[in-house]
């Protein structure tokens, strides 16, 4: 197995082999659960850190602009909006996939999708220290892992579920979000976390 820095760096170069790789090593579902929640509390952490590195509250006018942002004072509700909103995802993609002709698993998109907010964690504490030191280049920086996470992410589906095209592996996540849109609401309700209060 190689090391977790090289197979970050493989994962940009050939995403396509590095997801044969990761999906090659059949790890069970105990093991990628522990590795989802373990990574959905670390970039919970990452980021509520800008708000309790300063004073605790996001800005007012912030906060009037996108109350969503509210949520930055709260980590525990956040680790469960990305715990679920990811777990959501990966039922939503294996069932949609699989109507769509998709071959793949739930273990197989499991392991993609975790390994890539791995990435994810590892580019935002890159983000948050830029914002520290060099705040105008941590927002171009910002965009590019966006961009780059959905590039990845695109490989990622159309690797778990076998397709040839990533049009598709488009098209899917399309529909799959307009449903993770609805769901990841009932999940904000459920922790106790409404607009209002927000």
């Amino acid at each position: 197995m190689s090391s977790v820095s090289d197979l970050a760096v493989d994962t940009l170069r050939d995403p396509k082999q590095v997801a044969a790789q990761i999906i090659g090593w059949r790890l069970d579902r105990a093991t990628l659960y522990t590795a989802l929640f373990a990574v959905a509390a670390v970039n919970a952490v990452l980021a509520s850190a800008p708000v309790v590195l300063l004073d605790g509250q996001v800005d007012a006018a912030a906060r009037a602009a996108m109350p969503i942002l509210g949520l930055l004072e709260r980590p525990i509700a956040l680790f469960a909006i990305i715990a679920g909103g990811l777990l959501l995802m990966v039922h939503g993609l294996v069932w949609a996939g699989r109507a769509l002709g998709g071959q793949g698993d739930f273990t197989d998109m499991l392991a993609l999708l975790t390994w890539l907010q791995a990435l994810r964690a590892a580019a935002q504490a890159l983000v948050l220290v830029l914002s520290m030191v060099v705040p105008a280049i941590a927002g171009l920086v910002a965009l590019g892992v966006a961009i780059v996470a959905f590039w990845l992410l695109l490989h990622f589906i159309s690797a778990a579920l076998r397709f040839n095209s990533l049009f598709r592996a488009f098209g899917l996540l399309l529909v799959v979000l307009a449903g993770l849109f609805i769901g990841l609401m009932m999940l904000v309700t459920l922790t106790g976390v409404t607009a209002g209060g927000l």
